[in-house]
């Protein structure tokens, strides 16, 4: 306790439950309040907070049980920091909520379902002085930073191609199942970690998309009806003009794979099973992943780093929210269109949005010099 920061929940049921797991551990830290609409919610994690926090007496957490009552807690509790993890369509209305009580926030994947709000939710956080990271835990993981530190040091060159690949096994079993709550479905959900690694890595924008979504979800044989995409397969292009596909598999019974392929005109980088470079005429060779010294090893430290003045950098902070609604947005635009496959232009959704490309590099430029948000 003490001078520890104080951190509310919204939403610690399921995923968010581990997220909360991950403050609520930290000894600089102390989970005081928890908001949710489901009692048994809350009971599931004071059962973990009991197990695995040291001191922690059942009934302390303060809990507040209903659809609207972390308005509640934000007013009441003193917080520090606000963890978001609730269902996709709530995050918007929270986050910004939190955000205009003064608390630094960290909000699960996706930031918001719309581009238009996650471009509001950055500049917010931006102008109240708060910091607000984002739920993309790839940022912290060795391969992935190693990756986008070959790609900007040139060592592929000008890329030119790219493959995007993720699968699982995903049929949109509770809430995500439901699109007034999820938003859309697998391209929104699991999907939008990929695309999001692939845009920090290369720094791109998306151009235009041409492509196909469908709610196909087989089970033994039979094809489950469902309400949010199950699939997605698209052709993208990307600012300056690098084509590539963005492929988002949840009708699979091969478990989990993820795979981002970019080639470039020195070389290729692939990451699958590791990584490997591969330049001119020669063989392949394994890049070494590593870690910088001092980059955080994940969001929870990341944002605990910010708020106490030990990190000077967020690497999910907004501007990953904006850019991976909009191509997750062209992306179900396009499996929504009147054709099989449909073209979407992305400046036009941007614009039906009440943004603009150059807005939104404006921001992103604005945040890497002044702010250092990446």
């Amino acid at each position: 306790m003490g001078d520890n920061l104080r951190v509310g929940i919204i939403g610690p049921g399921g995923a968010g439950r581990g997220n909360t797991m991950g403050f609520a551990t930290r000894d600089d830290c102390d989970v005081v309040a928890a908001a949710d609409v489901s009692p048994n919610s809350m009971d599931a994690l004071e059962d973990a907070m009991e197990e695995r926090v040291d001191g922690y007496s059942r009934g302390t957490l303060a809990r507040y049980t209903g659809e609207y009552e972390y308005s509640e807690m934000l007013a009441k509790e003193d917080l520090d920091i606000v963890g978001v993890f609730s269902p996709h369509s709530m995050h918007d209305i929270q986050v910004k909520a939190a955000m205009r009580a003064g608390c630094s926030v960290i909000v699960e994947k996706p930031m918001a379902n719309c581009v238009g709000d996650a471009i509001l939710m950055h500049k917010m956080a931006v102008g109240l002085g708060v910091h607000l990271v984002g739920g993309y835990q790839r940022h912290y993981e060795p391969r992935y930073i190693t990756g986008r530190e070959v790609i900007q040091s040139g060592q592929i060159g000008e890329l030119e191609r790219f493959e995007v690949y993720l699968t699982q096994r995903w049929g949109g079993g509770g809430w995500r199942g439901d699109p007034r709550f999820s938003g859309g479905g697998q391209p929104n959900d699991s999907g939008s970690h990929l695309q999001d690694i692939f845009m920090w890595m290369t720094g791109f924008l998306p151009e235009s998309v041409y492509g196909t979504t469908d709610m196909i979800f087989e089970e033994d044989g039979e094809v489950i009806p469902k309400q949010v995409e199950i699939n997605s397969y698209s052709d993208v292009v990307m600012e300056g003009g690098a084509e590539g596909t963005v492929t988002i598999v949840g009708n699979t019974n091969v478990g989990f794979e993820e795979w981002v392929i970019l080639e470039g005109s020195e070389g290729t980088l692939t990451i699958k099973d590791g990584m490997w470079l591969s330049r001119g005429d020669g063989d392949p060779a394994e890049v070494e992943a590593t870690r910088p010294d001092g980059y955080p090893t994940g969001k929870v430290e990341q944002l605990v780093g910010l708020v106490k003045g030990e990190h000077d950098r967020n690497y999910t902070s907004g501007i990953n929210g904006i850019r991976t609604s909009w191509l997750t947005n062209s992306i179900l635009a396009a499996g929504r269109g009147p054709e099989d496959k449909n073209h979407v232009d992305c400046d036009a959704l941007i614009e039906g949005e009440g943004s603009s490309r150059d807005e939104v590099k404006t921001l992103i430029a604005q945040a890497a010099h002044w702010h250092g948000m990446e």
